[in-house]
């Protein structure tokens, strides 16, 4: 009697009030999804057609050019050997730099917010590192790593690292020091207490971060290639702007946006793998 009304009363959970709360929200989400995207989309039309509307007529062309004109630059652009040559470059740069700094900031921000002497020794000192304009270190990485790559690979890996620095080390003093103590008690063993009470309280900030930094090892690398280069997408954006190309200097634009699109597409799919392994570990 009771394993039928428990079945009952199962099959009512499931049919009559689980599944059509679940099918409503995910309904509801999705007018939400399609509203907001035929929100985005006008959105994009009306200043695409603002802007070739104002083109040439409030505004020189030579200085905003136009939506088709630059469409049109962009078609032949991507067509160059030489425009492909300047994205590998400024791949290549983007990441080395975006890999040396995420590193870096990760080891130095998990020490900093696990040793406390060090923290107390070297956080003004970075602090103050930080507080350095980046640009005004360009030169002093141009002289120190020449016109190759690496003087830009270090602007970006710089900036990079900060970024990262700051959000471990701020998820690191997040981190319950009873709980850690309550595991250590338990018996647990540092590397139990780093995979399931370090890792997953870090791997927000750790996340937030490589997002962060991939649009700003981008503005390092670009930094680096305006001040002294003979390739990559921002030589070429300083060029055009040089000669006063407007379509080539927003189709240059555009390249550095796809590029800052893919790879935080990149970051955002990790995210997706480790987030899902990580409540899957959690739920066993």
């Amino acid at each position: 009697m009771s394993t039928q009304m428990q079945q009952r009363s199962s099959t009512a959970l499931d049919g009559e009030v689980i599944a059509p709360k679940t099918s409503t929200r995910s309904q509801r989400d999705r007018k939400w999804r399609i509203k907001v995207t035929i929100g985005q989309v006008t959105a994009i039309v009306l200043i695409l057609a603002i802007w070739q509307l104002v083109s040439g007529r409030l505004i020189a062309t030579f200085l905003i050019s136009s939506p088709t004109g630059v469409a049109k630059d962009f078609v032949d652009l991507i067509q160059t050997k030489t425009m492909w040559q300047d994205i590998l470059t400024t791949s290549q740069e983007l990441v080395l730099g975006y890999g040396i700094g995420v590193i870096f900031g990760i080891a130095v921000g998990v020490l900093m917010g696990s040793v406390k002497f060090l923290s107390d020794v070297f956080e003004p000192i970075i602090a103050g590192i930080n507080g350095i304009p980046k640009i005004a270190l360009a030169p002093l990485f141009l002289l120190w790593f020449g016109l190759g790559i690496w003087s830009k690979v270090a602007q970006a890996s710089m900036i990079v690292f900060f970024v990262m620095y700051y959000n471990v080390y701020m998820g690191m003093l997040s981190i319950s020091p009873m709980l850690v103590k309550l595991f250590q008690v338990m018996g647990a063993k540092r590397g139990y207490v780093a995979r399931k009470v370090v890792l997953p309280s870090l791997s927000v900030p750790i996340f937030a971060g490589l997002k962060a930094s991939v649009p700003f090892a981008m503005i390092g690398v670009i930094v680096g290639e305006f001040i002294a280069a003979d390739r990559g997408v921002g030589y070429f954006v300083l060029q055009a702007t040089q000669q006063f190309d407007s379509a080539g200097l927003f189709s240059g634009i555009l390249v550095m946006v796809a590029m800052v699109l893919i790879g935080m597409g990149i970051v955002g799919f990790a995210q997706k793998r480790v987030l899902y392994w990580q409540k899957v570990g959690n739920g066993r």
